[in-house]
């Protein structure tokens, strides 16, 4: 990447049971049509709810199709012109299979393939994460054991930027440490030990992995000089607990450079690297030797002229899915993959997830959390120009897939449960899906208002923009009607970016029980934030119109007109019906 960014964790460990492949040499990459079109299938919790009983549907949009109809266990429940479907108040303790049908003109052209649900009751208690601001609402208490459990002792290593006096005078260098327990519990841990320093250097996307074969604990990092960013240089080493740090490559990977980067262990114990090569053009995937430091062969050239970053993998049912993000300084990107049944051979072409601005953050990795998997994007607030209050945190989203599709939903909260993996919370029910909505204006190439509420905010999706030809002075505005009363928790207001011009929407949004008299509820006109906003409601009264109004789009870095940037995706508000 061109700038270091501080990484939200400097010391975690991926662990993976995967099915056994074996790899063939190299071949030339290819991409392969998309040959199955699949729905996934995610439950989750409404604030308030103690059970898990509601699931939320998601599945690829198709050129072909103008409707989907939704199906729970062979019965027609709703139809949606979008992507996403939720599907409520659920009986607990029993598992759903869900597909969906497209049709084009009223004739059915495709079915998904399908997937279970389960709905639970969730046992013990877990800590909440707030994603609008990064932080826990309720922490557990109990001090867990924490490290890497290596025989009898735990050991915790840590990468540091840092500051050293070497020859009496301070040198800025990073410090590679370790510290050992008996017990892995706070206040148990040895001082820490120096392994290694490095002065005047770069040291991005640090890892530690554990390697069982070995015994040992393997350090990955980007590599640079600290003048620049010419260096392109993989950085591995292995740890011996208790013992010396030995590098194992410090160079180009078999001459090729590299920049954002990181390590993937399949199922056999084999460690691959992905690499950032051509200049952040192309991900090189290298097979590594037994210890992990050491490339051995190019197993293949992935995302060719894509320009994507921080890579990473996983494995799910037979399939590799990787993930990326786009090159865009601090502000958000959309995060795309792409996936595989082999990493030697061909690809399916690379496809969007979550929304068109990663729900205002920048994918980093992709973990499993229990049953479940968890995507950490960062969101650099305290980066941009105007700064956001919260400041850079990571902003958290559960993953599904189904035979290689892949879906990324936000939610407000996430409950980290021990005996689950990540339990999605939404502040309510989904209020404006596939409702009605009337504008003041025309919309560009005959699109209409409605496309607002349809679900579907990747960036290829259908957005509203004011049509050129609507008459000066026309106010800039939309009528949610969301068919009844309710009292509204949130609002998600996704918005276009382009490259190198992030636009920020000055805007208000008001409610109104009748049509006629309304009251504001939100006034963003002195707003600064991207793409992707996340807007808290106080008012306990209950609405059934909601009122957008615009009154500018401005470029956050040279403060002008942005209007080439116009472009409304999705406008959604969560809360409780009347």
């Amino acid at each position: 990447m061109d700038k270091i960014k501080i990484y939200f964790l400097f010391t975690f460990i991926w662990v993976y049971s995967l099915p056994v492949l074996a790899y063939s040499a190299i071949s030339p990459t290819t991409t392969k049509d998309v040959d199955v079109w699949a729905v996934t299938a995610t439950a989750f919790k409404l604030v308030g709810e103690k059970e898990v009983r509601n699931v939320k549907l998601n599945w690829m949009q198709r050129k072909d199709t103008d409707l989907y109809k939704i199906y729970r266990d062979g019965n027609l429940i709703g139809e949606t012109k979008g992507d996403t479907f939720d599907d409520y108040n659920l009986t607990v303790g029993k598992t759903f299979t869900y597909h969906v049908e497209a049709f084009k003109d009223g004739k059915k052209v495709a079915t998904a393939e399908s997937q279970q649900a389960i709905t639970f009751a969730p046992v013990g208690k877990g800590e909440v994460y707030d994603n609008l601001n990064g932080k826990y609402i309720t922490k557990l208490s109990s001090n867990k054991p924490q490290g890497i459990k290596i025989g009898a002792l735990y050991f915790s290593y840590k990468i540091d930027n840092t500051e050293k006096e070497i020859d009496g005078q301070k040198t800025k260098g990073w410090q590679v440490t370790e510290s050992y327990s008996k017990t892995g519990l706070n206040g148990s841990w040895s001082t820490p030990r120096e392994l290694a320093f490095y002065p005047n250097v770069k040291m991005e996307g640090n890892a530690f992995r554990y390697n069982p074969k070995t015994g040992k604990v393997v350090l990955s990092s980007h590599y640079e000089d600290g003048n620049g960013y010419t260096a392109a240089k993989i950085y591995l080493a292995q740890i011996t607990p208790k013992g010396k740090l030995e590098v194992g490559t410090m160079e180009r990977p078999l001459g090729h450079d590299s920049r954002d980067q990181s390590l993937f262990i399949d199922d056999d114990n084999t460690a691959y690297l992905l690499s950032a090569t051509n200049t952040n053009s192309d991900i090189n995937i290298y097979k590594l030797d037994a210890s992990w430091t050491k490339p051995v062969e190019l197993v293949n050239t992935i995302c060719k002229g894509l320009h994507r970053e921080t890579p990473a993998i996983i494995k799910k049912d037979g399939e590799y899915y990787f993930f990326s993000s786009k090159a865009s300084g601090w502000y958000p990107s959309q995060t795309m993959y792409t996936s595989t049944t082999d990493l030697a051979g061909e690809w399916t072409p690379i496809r969007e997830i979550g929304n068109n601005t990663t729900f205002d953050a920048q994918f980093n990795r992709i973990s499993k959390v229990g049953t479940t998997y968890g995507v950490w994007s960062y969101h650099w607030g305290a980066q941009r120009k105007y700064k956001t209050p919260d400041g850079n945190f990571p902003r958290i989203t559960i993953a599904a897939f189904n035979k290689g599709y892949a879906s990324m939903d936000y939610y407000r909260y996430l409950e980290f449960n021990d005996n689950y993996g990540i339990i999605p919370v939404q502040n309510g029910k989904n209020l404006t899906l596939n409702v009605p909505v009337t504008s003041a204006v025309s919309g560009a190439k005959g699109v209409k208002a409605d496309c607002i509420t349809d679900g579907a905010s990747l960036d290829s999706s259908t957005y509203f923009q004011k049509s050129s030809n609507a008459t000066i002075g026309t106010p800039y505005m939309f009528t949610v009607d969301m068919q009844k009363k309710a009292r509204i928790s949130e609002i998600n207001l996704s918005t276009r970016l382009v490259n190198g011009s992030e636009a920020a929407y000055k805007y208000t949004i008001e409610g109104s029980q009748d049509g006629k008299s309304y009251k504001k509820l939100i006034d963003g006109r002195q707003n600064w934030q991207v793409g992707f906003l996340i807007l808290n409601i106080e008012d306990p009264t209950t609405y059934r119109y909601l009122r957008l109004r615009v009154y500018g789009i401005v470029n956050v870095h040279k403060g002008n007109s942005a209007t080439w940037a116009d472009g409304i995706y999705e406008f959604a508000a969560f809360g409780t019906p009347q």
